[in-house]
């Protein structure tokens, strides 16, 4: 998989190379690699709501990269190759799906709807590995999917709009490492649990861990909602 990955991206190096650049060159392209992240204070109010959402859905697909597979073979007998694929492409492809039909949604209708999909989806695959019942189990990884896919759309929308042109590199940056942290460390904290706890206790601690991500970003977003309505209301009175 991976020599194909490096293949694939050896091809798209050499094809870029030759690609006629589109914008006007200027100096400082060294400087410009220089790494740089930033939360510009003026927009932290409107950033802070978005960032449990960001975590929880990142975190869910570490979840189901890491663990998915193992928890269908050992926990629902399901034991196939094939199976162990189908389980990530319930919710990466749903959450593509999503992503597709709700992009001309805006990113502010869709984060609590998202943060709400994430936590039922969450729980329901949770009651079936519990109760070992595959179709609830798929059933709530489709729903988790299609919060996922909300969620990334409502994340990254809301920095695309908040941020000035000026601030863009920056602030992606910014998400970007959230992101990542959100995808890799509870993954690799995951496994430590697994190795001490054991699948299934290991499993269910990391469900729920996410619930209470999700409900966080949930609540949040309805204060700021609450928040935004007071504000339009006071000038009127």
């Amino acid at each position: 998989m991976y020599a194909l990955l490096l293949g694939a991206m050896v091809l798209a190096a050499a094809l870029t190379a030759v690609l006629p650049e589109t914008s006007p060159r200027r100096p400082g392209a060294v400087a410009s690699l220089r790494p740089r992240a930033a939360l510009p204070a003026h927009l932290r109010a409107d950033i802070v709501p978005v960032v449990p959402a960001m975590v929880a859905g990142w975190a869910l697909a570490g979840l189901f990269l890491s663990l998915g597979p193992s928890v269908a073979a050992q926990l629902l007998g399901l034991h196939s190759r094939l199976v162990g694929g189908v389980v990530v492409t319930l919710l990466a492809g749903t959450g593509a799906l999503a992503v597709a039909v709700l992009r001309s949604r805006s990113a502010s209708a869709l984060l609590a709807p998202s943060s709400a999909l994430l936590g039922i989806g969450v729980l329901a695959a949770l009651a079936g590995i519990v109760a070992d019942l595959v179709w609830l189990c798929a059933a709530g990884t489709v729903v988790a999917g299609v919060g996922l896919g909300a969620s990334v759309l409502a994340t990254f929308g809301t920095f695309a709009r908040l941020a000035r042109p000026h601030e863009r590199s920056a602030l992606f940056a910014s998400a970007n490492i959230i992101c990542y942290l959100g995808n890799s460390v509870p993954a690799v904290l995951g496994g430590i649990a697994v190795t001490a706890l054991g699948l299934r206790t290991a499993t269910e601690i990391y469900a729920l861990t996410i619930v209470v991500i999700v409900s966080v970003a949930f609540l949040l977003r309805l204060n700021q909602l609450r928040t935004q309505r007071r504000a339009v209301v006071t000038p009127g009175e």
